[in-house]
Order: C-alpha cells, then sequence, then structure tokens
C-alpha cells in the first residue's frame, strides 16, 4: 500500500500544479472568500467609521435643471459644503466634462471651478476619476483647479466571476506606476497601499447622503448637520441611481436596496477606503506557507484506513476554512483551494487504487475458491465476513473415487469419458458444498474435500461424514438417469478421516491453490483404496465417527472393522459403511 500512498500523493500534487494553470482554484478562493465574508458579518460586524458615501440618486438628478453632465454648479456647492465641513477627503466618483459647456450656460466652469478650488485650499485633496475602461481627458482648467496630482483612475481587478474584491496597484505602459483612487487616498492620508483583497467584512452597510441635500447645506450655510455626518471622514461622491455605475460584489452594502441587487460601484471606493483605514488590503498566504499546506492535503493520501482518511479530509477542510475566516480578521487571505484540490485528488486517487486492489484481491480469491466452496462461503469471504488465512485447525477430510474408471477410460472415446466425469461431478458437488465442503481439487476421477477452512465449523467430522452419505445418494440419482440411457452404473469408494492439519495458499506467486496438509490428509486418501480391498462404500477413522458426535440411529450404520494397515502409514482403527447384516 506505500506504493499506492506515494502514487496517490504525487498526484494529489500535480493536479494542483496543473490546476493552478486554469481559472478553478481562483473561482474556489473566490467562492470561499465571499462565504467566510458573509459568516464573520453574521456573527460580528467589524467597526469602521471613517467613511461617507454622498450619493447622486433619482431625487438628485431630478432637482437638477439641466442633465447630470451639466450639474457642475450642484457639484461645486457640494464640494464646498464638505471642505467647510471638515471632511478628511473628497473623493469624486464622477467622469468630470472633457469641454466646457458655458455656451450652453454661462458660469457653469466658474461654479465646479470654485467648488474645487475651495475644496484644494482647505488642503483637501479631491480625486477625479478618469473613464473606466480607457482614458478621457478632463477639461484642463478643471485639474488646474483640483490639482494635477489629485488625477486618479478608478482601477479594480475584477476576478474570473466578474466580481470586485481585489486592489491591485497598475502600471503603465513604461512602467509607471498609475493612479488609482485607493494610492491617491493613502497618499493623501498617508496610509499604506498594497495589492491585496478588500476587507468586506467591515462596517456596516453604508447609507448616503443625497448630493442635492448636501449643495443645500452649502448655500444656507447650514453646516451643522453636515459636519456632524463628515467632519474627518472621507467623503465619496458618487452615484447610487438604480442603473448607473454598477460593479458585483462579494456582499450588498447599499442598505437602501435589496441583497440581490448589483451594488452601486461607488461602494468599491467606500469599502476599499474603509480597508486602508483599518490596516490596508488583505494580504495573500505566502508561498511558503502554500507550499506546506499542500504537502499536508496530499499527505492524507498515507493514511491506511479509507473512512479515517476521508474524515481527516472533511475536517481538515472544514478546519481550514474556519482558519480562513479567522486570518481574515487578521488582514491574511489563507486561499485554500490549491491545498483542497491536492487533498481531494490524493484521497480520491488512493481510494481508487485501494478499491483496484479490493477488485483484484476479489477477482483472485473469487478464482482460488469459486466452485471449490458453496456459493454462501464465497459470497461471505468476498464480504469479508471469513478470511481464508492460513492457520491450522481440527478438519475433517473426505477422499472420493470412482471404481473402474481405469478400464472405463479405455472401452470409451475421451469425450464420453470428460462428460461423463462432468455429469458425476456435477451431481456430488451441490451435495458437498450443502454440508459446507471445501473442495480443494478434482484428480481425475476422484476428489480431495475438506470441512472446517475457510469457514469454521462447530463439527467438521460430522460435515464430513453426513457429506460423503449425501454424495452416495447423489450418485444413485445419476446412476438411475445412466441405467435409463443404457448406460454403465457408476461405483465409488470415500475415505473420511479427521485430525489436525495446516490449511492456506500453496504454490508460487503466479499459481497459488487453497489447500490443507497434514496426517489426516494422507489417512483420508489411503481410507478410499482400503475401502475398495474392504469391500465397503465408505470407510472411516473411528475418531472422525467419535467426533462427528452423530445420532444413535446413524452411528448404527457403521461397522466397526478394527485396526488396519495404511500404505507408508501406521494402522488405524476404521469402520465401514453400511453395516453388513451378519
Amino acid at each position: 500500500m506505500q506504493r499506492a500512498s506515494r502514487l496517490a500523493f504525487a498526484a494529489g500534487l500535480a493536479a494542483a500544479g496543473l490546476a493552478v494553470l486554469t481559472s478553478i482554484p481562483a473561482r474556489i478562493d473566490a467562492a470561499v472568500f465571499d462565504t467566510q465574508v458573509r459568516s464573520l458579518r453574521r456573527v460580528q460586524t467589524r467597526a469602521a467609521e471613517g467613511v461617507v458615501v454622498v450619493g447622486i440618486d433619482e431625487a438628485t438628478i431630478r432637482a437638477l435643471p439641466d442633465p447630470f453632465a451639466m450639474a457642475h454648479a450642484e457639484l461645486g456647492a457640494a464640494l464646498e459644503a464638505l471642505a467647510r465641513s471638515g471632511a478628511a477627503l473628497i473623493v469624486l466618483d464622477v467622469i468630470l466634462p472633457d469641454r466646457s459647456y458655458d455656451h450652453l450656460r454661462p458660469g457653469l466652469d466658474l461654479a465646479l471651478f470654485k467648488g474645487l478650488r475651495t475644496a484644494r485650499d482647505a488642503g483637501l485633496v479631491v480625486a477625479i476619476q478618469a473613464e473606466r475602461g480607457g482614458v478621457r481627458s478632463i477639461f484642463p482648467p478643471f485639474v488646474e483647479a483640483a490639482g494635477a496630482d489629485s488625477i486618479a483612475f478608478a482601477l479594480f481587478e475584477q476576478d474570473v466571476d466578474g466580481i470586485v474584491r481585489r486592489f491591485e496597484p497598475k502600471l503603465g505602459p513604461a512602467g509607471e506606476v498609475v493612479p488609482t483612487v485607493v494610492s491617491r487616498i493613502g497618499e493623501r492620508l498617508r496610509l499604506p497601499v498594497h495589492g491585496g483583497w478588500i476587507d468586506w467584512s467591515l462596517g456596516p452597510p453604508f447609507q448616503y447622503l443625497p448630493l442635492h441635500e448636501v449643495a443645500q447645506a452649502g448655500r444656507r450655510s447650514d453646516l451643522a448637520e453636515l459636519s456632524g455626518r463628515v467632519r474627518g471622514k472621507i467623503a465619496i461622491i458618487g452615484s447610487v441611481e438604480a442603473h448607473v455605475d454598477r460593479l458585483a460584489q462579494p456582499i450588498q452594502l447599499a442598505s437602501w436596496e435589496a441583497s440581490t441587487a448589483t451594488p452601486p460601484g461607488v461602494l468599491v471606493h467606500a469599502q476599499a477606503a474603509r480597508t486602508l483605514l483599518a490596516g490596508g488590503m488583505i494580504r495573500a498566504l505566502p508561498w511558503p506557507a502554500t507550499v506546506l499546506a499542500l504537502l499536508a492535503f496530499a499527505g492524507l493520501a498515507f493514511v491506511p484506513s479509507l473512512g479515517l482518511r476521508w474524515a481527516l479530509l472533511i475536517l481538515a477542510i472544514a478546519a481550514s476554512a474556519l482558519l480562513g475566516a479567522w486570518g481574515l480578521t487578521r488582514g491574511w487571505n489563507l486561499g485554500w483551494a490549491l491545498a483542497w484540490i491536492a487533498g481531494v485528488v490524493a484521497v480520491g486517487v488512493r481510494t481508487a487504487l485501494d478499491a483496484w486492489v479490493h477488485l483484484r484481491e476479489r477477482q483472485r480469491v473469487t478464482r482460488t475458491f469459486g466452485g471449490y466452496v458453496s456459493p454462501q462461503v464465497l459470497r461471505a469471504i468476498l464480504d469479508g465476513r471469513i478470511a481464508p488465512q492460513d492457520g491450522r485447525a481440527e478438519l475433517g477430510f473426505l477422499f472420493a473415487d470412482l471404481r473402474g474408471f481405469t478400464a472405463m477410460s479405455e472401452k470409451n472415446p475421451p469425450e464420453q469419458v470428460l462428460a461423463l466425469l462432468n455429469r458425476y461431478f456435477a451431481a456430488i458437488t451441490p451435495a458437498l458444498h450443502r454440508h459446507d465442503g471445501t473442495i480443494d481439487n478434482f484428480r481425475g476421477d476422484g476428489v480431495m474435500v475438506m470441512f472446517g477452512a475457510p469457514e469454521p465449523l462447530e463439527r467438521p467430522a460430522a460435515a464430513a461424514v453426513q457429506a460423503a452419505r449425501s454424495v452416495f445418494e447423489a450418485v444413485d440419482r445419476l446412476n438411475a438417469e445412466l441405467e435409463r440411457e443404457g448406460k454403465e452404473r457408476l461405483a465409488l469408494g470415500i475415505g473420511v478421516a479427521y485430525g489436525a492439519a495446516v490449511h492456506g495458499d500453496l504454490g508460487s506467486d503466479d499459481r497459488k491453490d487453497y489447500t490443507a496438509l497434514g496426517d489426516a490428509v494422507i489417512v483420508a486418501a489411503r481410507l478410499q483404496d482400503l475401502a475398495k480391498e474392504l469391500g465397503y462404500p465408505l470407510v472411516a477413522t473411528a475418531n472422525a465417527l467419535a467426533a462427528a458426535e452423530l445420532a444413535p440411529e446413524i452411528a448404527a450404520e457403521f461397522e466397526p472393522l478394527g485396526m488396519h494397515a495404511l500404505k507408508g502409514h501406521s494402522p488405524v482403527e476404521v469402520c465401514g459403511w453400511p453395516r453388513r447384516p451378519k
């Protein structure tokens, strides 16, 4: 089994290596990450109060006299209000115009320019979003008002399933770092910025301040309530309209929407800002730890017990998932997918190899015992209820031999002789199996049968004697058929002995037979010859009859014959059946 374990271990590591070339590990880790985040939020929502969303909603759009592309005055007033209310930073998640609209409504450019300048003069940095998916120029006066170092791109990683979970720094064509909203926030607030997963377990679902209400508060200079909401916080302005700027996210953090709706894209910025304020993005598991996890999970292939192997795998997956959830709260995404793949494949391959070995062993046992033992005994062996192992036991033995077989073979064609032998063996085999006899072999016209192995019997000697009597009954029925066909009757001689013997596999690695060896085997073989000399169909040793504990009426059918010498063996006490009339 060590070879199977090593093969399964290697298969698990190979599967993990191949999986790296596919999207499967990423999909598994993403699904697990989402589940862990939801579980953490159900247990306890971790506090995060440093971000407020200013939403461009349907009410704001209805309050505008012009299309939103010309909402310069509203944006400018909102920027001034947020700046005067003490916001720590303002993020403008809005695509600003790339041209002037003053020719349509004079004063629009100035209104937005003033708002951007006010925010900048107050020491705030306004991150201005360039269009996702490509660069869009912004009207130069607006860039000048906010400052060129405030320009940023809204760039996030979309995973293979289209969901935004991570932020990764971006490099431009010349290797330069592309300024992103997240990196600008980190720069202005002096927070460390590195790639990783956004911590979606932080903070309660967002509420938002409608943009037009913020602008109105600024115009009225009624900033007390607004200041209480935004002072010292990152204010992120973005669309919360139902069908504008939506991004798939692991959870729905828009408290004003159904849980099944795709959340507004502005919440990605908001949750990323929360993560920066809480210490930075969640990091990936270092590669040495990943390698150790791979080896540990693939190493489950060395667990010998099938049930324990799968139980440990399931337990390891569950425990690692819980450990992964805890890791998220400590800033680490453990990412177990590759280790799980290695474990599942390793355990699966080991199980398949074990099943193959078991099937081969089952086939070997079937080849060894099929036709030798009764069908019920064979099923018990295959089901593991009987183990055909080597051993020593008190067994009963039966040797049967056809009388006059040599002469019969000389007078008849071999095809007829073979057909007759097959009919004979077909007649007596059920009788032998009925008494749980194990047929050791067919030798020409002879047969050797053991009782008590591989299935232990309470009284193997009794089974041997009763089987012998049943064989004679079966041969009588066969003889009746042969007489009707005009053929010669068969005469049979049987020897039965009982005693200690060893039983087990005998042979080479290429060919084995299940057999028994011992003095009782030799005695039984010699008794069938003695039966012919004494003129009895059945001759059994006295100790076999004593051990059989036959019913008195059956025991009375046997005639004591005294001590008789056997060829190559010391004399034994025997009895003949049936008792002859005096």
